[in-house]
């Protein structure tokens, strides 16, 4: 029921076929991520998220000025440590696929 438009090419739906067709799954497919190492940086980057996301995402404040502090906040509440903990756990993952 997706019909082809005056404006685009009339072999839309075997363009997009033949790209699915290509495409390569992502080495991470099937990682899932254990926050219990680092579970109490995610529960302090929930509350900095809740702190600061409506404002963020409403533009109702000056982002010069409050995406600074956001990202200090982030930092502070071990943003680092939890990055650093899911890439080790992916490389481990996928070293296992190997």
């Amino acid at each position: 029921m997706n019909y082809v438009w005056n404006s685009e090419a009339t072999d839309k739906w075997e363009q997009f076929k033949k790209f699915n067709e290509g495409a390569k799954s992502s080495p991470a497919l099937g990682f899932t991520f254990d926050s219990e190492p680092v579970k109490s940086e995610v529960g302090a980057l929930a509350n900095v998220l809740r702190e600061y996301q409506k404002m963020l995402e409403t533009g109702s404040v000056d982002l010069d000025k409050e995406l600074p502090k956001y990202i200090v906040a982030q930092k502070s509440a071990g943003l680092d440590k939890v990055i650093a903990e899911k890439q080790k756990q992916l490389n481990e993952f996928l070293a296992s696929q190997k």
